[in-house]
């Protein structure tokens, strides 16, 4: 047999091996039968368990295994992030995702505690599905930083709670569910590009390309140039949405940096040594440590919520991203260092992300590829699928065909019967931008912080408006790319508005009003 004929045969069943491996990791990191896992403070290795095939349900392992994740979120106390809690829940709860949900909050008084508490068991009295955890301010003491409550509730969170789930994905409250969170990342998927082509070998920068499942159904959407897919989620393989952030701070302290981060010192954040530093310190002669570069931060660490990982790989990284955090905020103080602090936190735990595009849409105006617009820009049949059919509290016909088609769920409408050739969906709406459509606004401070009470009102939804403005988008004058931005803006007010009145829906039913 020729050199290179076994060298080929060789590397094939090393792979097949690594790939049993991992496997076999995925077999008992995953099981859907209850498991327990201590706090922090004590060490215990993950309980081994397997995946029953005979539990997954007839759209495949995707929605079961949403069993096993463990949904959470961090606010403070205020009545802006109640209602936006609240909101999240029923979204999460009507998306089919089978796993609990955790609301952690911080900074509340006494009587903040024991409201929330009252209206949260009214919500759910089981406390199976929804579930809330009080900590104190993380605020940094002087700054007014509130965005630390996230690394530091989440750390008090695990340090005082068992966890029965294997895997945690930590959202923004600001983030409204269409589809089940789960472990499963490249298992069984198929890979084509953006164009319907099965030719995985196109590395061109920024080209996408889709995931699709053994049911023909498009789960996932990413860059091509970024590293292979992993199966799934497990101890050292995280997952998180790509994030335009990039690895702008593994540059820090070069000349060639961002502004803000010439003068930033690493070393400060991360400590000598760390695995987060660009190069080793001047008087440091330690060969031994991996540093990372800035395509390394690119490619693996260029993270932000959706963040997805294995509850031992959080073990590890939550005591650097909450220290780390206000070491950040003292060079960086702007709103976006927790996020940066968790960036430098998995650099220096070495922990790689598989980064997607389609955990959310957010901002309608940008052309980055780290979002998924480009399954909104190619919607339905015409401009009007992005809103076509839906109402004040009914989604769009596109969108619960495409949702029946994923098997998930919102599927209550008897009108959707035909899922032939239907297109995918990103996994969250990220509201933290204004969205303005047809005389219809959705900015989430511009919302009542009691809009959820038994007689709280809907928002406004004129869908004729929305349609007839639609249909003058073609001869409208403007440009390709501000008519994309348009009727994205109208796909973001047709699902934001529906969404929230069908929350303030089943909230008046759970809280018998």
């Amino acid at each position: 047999m020729p050199i290179t004929r076994r060298l080929v045969v060789a590397l094939t069943i090393l792979c097949a091996a690594s790939y049993i491996v991992q496997f076999h990791q995925f077999l008992q990191l995953h099981r859907l039968d209850i498991h327990q896992h201590s706090p922090l403070t004590k060490s215990h290795d993950i309980a081994a368990a397997s995946l029953s095939a005979k539990k997954i349900e007839r759209d495949g392992s995707q929605l079961s295994s949403s069993k096993n994740v463990h949904i959470v979120f961090s606010t403070d106390c205020s009545g802006y992030q109640h209602y936006q809690s609240i909101v999240s829940y029923y979204s999460i709860r009507r998306s089919g995702h089978l796993g609990p949900t955790t609301r952690i909050v911080s900074g509340c008084t006494p009587t903040q505690q024991q409201d929330i508490t009252n209206e949260f068991e009214r919500i759910d009295p089981t406390k199976q599905k929804l579930r809330v955890h009080f900590s104190q301010s993380f605020v940094l003491k002087g700054k007014h930083y509130k965005y630390s409550n996230k690394p530091g509730g989440l750390y008090h969170w695990m340090n005082h709670t068992t966890i029965e789930e294997s895997v945690i994905a930590l959202i923004d409250p600001d983030m409204m569910l269409l589809r089940p969170i789960t472990p499963i990342l490249g298992m069984d998927m198929a890979i084509v590009s953006s164009n319907g082509s099965n030719d995985r070998r196109d590395k061109k920068k920024n080209q996408l390309v889709e995931y699709k499942d053994k049911n023909g159904r498009i789960q996932i959407l990413r860059q091509s140039n970024l590293p292979q897919l992993p199966p799934f989620i497990t101890k050292g393989v995280a997952a998180g949405q790509h994030f335009g952030i990039g690895g702008l701070w593994a540059s820090a302290g070069e000349s060639d940096a961002r502004k803000d981060f010439r003068e930033f010192n690493l070393t400060r954040v991360c400590g000598p040594s760390s695995p987060c530093l660009n190069q080793p310190p001047h008087d440091n002669t330690d060969t031994s440590t991996h540093y990372t570069t800035r395509e390394e931060a690119d490619n693996n660490y260029a993270v932000g919520p959706v963040y997805i990982a294995s509850i031992a790989d959080w073990k590890d990284l939550l005591p650097k991203w909450h220290a780390f955090t206000p070491r950040v905020y003292e060079q960086y103080p702007k709103l976006l260092a927790e996020m940066y602090g968790f960036t430098m936190a998995v650099a220096d735990r070495q922990l790689k992300f598989a980064l997607s595009s389609s955990y959310m849409v957010s901002d309608a105006r940008t052309m980055s590829p780290t979002e998924s617009w480009m399954w909104i820009d190619e919607y339905g049949e015409n401009a009007q699928s992005v809103c076509e059919g839906a109402g004040m509290n009914r989604l769009p016909d596109e969108t619960l065909r495409r949702l029946k088609n994923y098997g998930y769920g919102y599927q209550d409408d008897a009108n959707t019967t035909n899922t032939a050739g239907a297109g995918p969906l990103p996994t969250t709406l990220h509201y933290c931008q204004r969205y303005e459509f047809a005389n219809h606004t959705f900015a989430k401070r511009k919302i009542r912080h009691d809009f959820f009470r038994c007689d709280g009102t809907p928002m406004d939804f004129d869908a004729d408006a929305i349609m007839r403005e639609l249909d003058l988008l073609d001869v409208s004058g403007l440009s390709g790319s501000q008519k994309k931005v348009q009727r994205r803006m109208a796909y973001m007010i047709c699902h934001l508005i529906p969404l929230i009145n069908l929350a303030l829906e089943e909230y008046k039913v759970d809280m018998n009003c």
